[in-house]
């Protein structure tokens, strides 16, 4: 896998052994790390390698060079100075690099930046050509590398207006390239002299309507993204407790409800969905012999020796002489050693339920069918859960919240519905017909995503096996119209990314992500992304098996 071998040449540059990739973002054991200059995070899925290279050398360079805490005690507090800090800060360590090939990489990511960056056409704001002349020139000043002669004339004017400004530093923070706090010193009154010219900036083009300056400008912190959440204090062990994100809030918890699926879809219909699923099973026809077989060695791996008495072969048991000559057929005269596998593994499947989900339905059930039968039969625990919503659009809770006021930030707004299709303790013979529920469109709404990864989790650490996974399919982001308009988009997200990261970080838990039609491997650990027209196939199984197979055999 790629993100594994990138996570080798970090480890090797860094000097750093504990270090790792998660979704090509760089964590240790506290977390994750907090590096936050813009160009450390092309897009996996549509950079080419010499960027995703270059990217990850630049990580390495920030982890050999600069100290943490340092840096978190010399970060301002305002956004935009903060912002430049940390673009300075990664450039100073970049400048350091002792190998020409790590230059060249470094060069060639900050390259397809630049051109990602123009693309984006975020340069024809006067505040987005501004920031973009900033960092080129005090890049080129600290690593010696020339702009090129077309970004030289794009940013003339630009330069030529921040140059009393920008300038007089210049020298400073050359100087200052191998004193990581001298730097710093330098970087923070740059910084604020750039920032005061930026909120000036900010004010006059808030006053401008042309539809190019409104979509470039709110296009910024697309590219320009410092996370809050990085610069907090990293935490110790979470304790085998979840973190939540950062500002996560909920409004009010008195609608949310857990369910069984048979409280909620008539036995009739658990009935006729069972069929339709097992009719889907058999026309995929993924055998399901070999399923087992992969996942047995990573399972089976304690064996239970005992002494077996009244058996067919072994040492002739004097005890039994009386049987030998009463009954000369009875074969049960000898005793000798048994051997049983012995399994303690629980795997919970938790199915997003929202509405984009229902035209899977049904090969989602197919591929539920074949994995849970193979670990059933391997004696594996397994829960099947669905995450969902009471209502559409914030149902009651948005009433009420709208009844009071509509104040600002109300945090989650919607009623939580959490829905058991198969409980642990219950057997998947008596629990198949049950699976059947998933094809009762009603229950397809919204998703709360985190919440219901948290819960899922909860009833898995409660079964207390030695080896045990959590398999989240979904086909997105967490998505719930009342709180995302009540809030701001990505606060359902972060709370996932902040309850993923603590899971990882516990390591109790193997954490997968199955996206249909989309890469989960932005979020969880282990993930993989299966088309839809693929969900429950020969491949779809594989791949899901090789991921259990990862995390189980840990």
């Amino acid at each position: 896998m790629l993100e594994r071998r990138l996570a080798s040449v970090f480890r090797a540059l860094s000097g750093d052994p504990g270090v790792d990739l998660w979704a090509h973002r760089p964590i240790d054991s506290r977390g994750t790390l907090p590096m936050n200059a813009p160009h450390l995070y092309p897009n996996p899925r549509t950079s080419g390698l010499g960027s995703l290279r270059g990217a990850t050398d630049a990580m390495a360079m920030r982890r050999k060079f600069s100290d943490l805490e340092v840096h978190r005690v010399m970060l301002p507090e305002a956004r935009e100075e903060r912002l430049l800090v940390e673009i300075l800060e990664q450039c100073r360590c970049e400048s350091l690099a002792p190998h020409a090939g790590v230059r060249a990489n470094l060069s060639l990511r900050h390259a397809d930046w630049r051109s990602e960056y123009l693309r984006s056409r975020l340069h024809e704001t006067h505040l987005g050509m501004l920031l973009f002349t900033v960092i080129l020139v005090t890049r080129a000043a600290l690593t010696r590398e020339p702009i090129t002669p077309a970004e030289s004339d794009l940013i003339e004017e630009a330069r030529f207006e921040i140059s009393a400004d920008l300038g007089p530093f210049l020298p400073f923070l050359k100087a200052a390239r191998h004193d990581q706090h001298a730097f710093a010193e330098v970087a923070r009154d740059l910084a604020r002299t750039i920032a005061g010219r930026i909120t000036a900036l900010e004010d006059r083009e808030s006053t401008r309507t042309g539809a190019r300056q409104r979509r470039a400008t709110a296009s910024l912190p697309l590219v320009f993204d410092v996370s809050e959440d990085l610069f907090a204090p990293v935490s110790d062990s979470m304790g085998g407790r979840l973190h939540l994100a950062q500002g996560y809030r909920i409004w009010d918890t008195s609608f949310d409800r857990t369910s069984h699926i048979t409280d909620l879809v008539r036995a009739d219909s658990l009935s006729s969905g069972r069929r339709t699923i097992a009719e889907e099973t058999a026309r995929l026809a993924v055998p399901l012999a070999p399923v087992v077989t992969r996942l047995h060695s990573v399972i089976d791996d304690d064996t239970d020796v005992h002494e077996a008495v009244d058996a067919d072969e072994g040492i002739l048991d004097s005890s039994r002489l009386t049987r030998l000559l009463t009954s000369p057929g009875d074969p049960r005269v000898f005793r000798g050693r048994s051997q049983r596998a012995q399994t303690d593994c629980a795997v919970t499947f938790l199915l997003d339920l929202s509405g984009s989900m229902k035209p899977y339905a049904s090969r989602l059930g197919a591929l539920l069918d074949v994995i849970v039968t193979a670990l059933d039969r391997l004696d594996v625990s397994t829960e099947i859960l669905g995450f969902t919503t009471n209502a559409w659009n914030g149902g009651r809770l948005r009433q009420n919240w709208k009844k009071a006021g509509s104040p600002a930030g109300p945090g989650r707004l919607n009623e939580v519905h959490h829905i058991v299709l198969k409980a642990a303790h219950s057997s998947w013979r008596r629990s198949r017909t049950h699976l059947g529920g998933i094809l009762k469109t009603s229950l397809f709404r919204e998703g709360i995503d985190a919440e219901g990864l948290r819960w899922a989790v909860d009833r898995l650490r409660s079964q207390q096996a030695a080896k045990s996974a959590v398999v989240v399919i979904s086909d997105g982001l967490p998505a719930d119209s009342a709180t995302g308009e009540a809030n701001d988009e990505h606060f359902l997200a972060r709370d996932l990314q902040a309850t993923v990261a603590s899971l990882r970080r516990a390591g109790d838990i193997g954490v997968i992500g199955i996206g249909v039609d989309t890469d989960p491997s932005l979020i969880y650990p282990v993930g993989v992304e299966v088309a839809p027209e693929d969900v429950g196939d020969a491949a779809s199984v594989r791949a899901l098996v090789d991921a259990l197979r990862r995390v189980l055999g840990r």
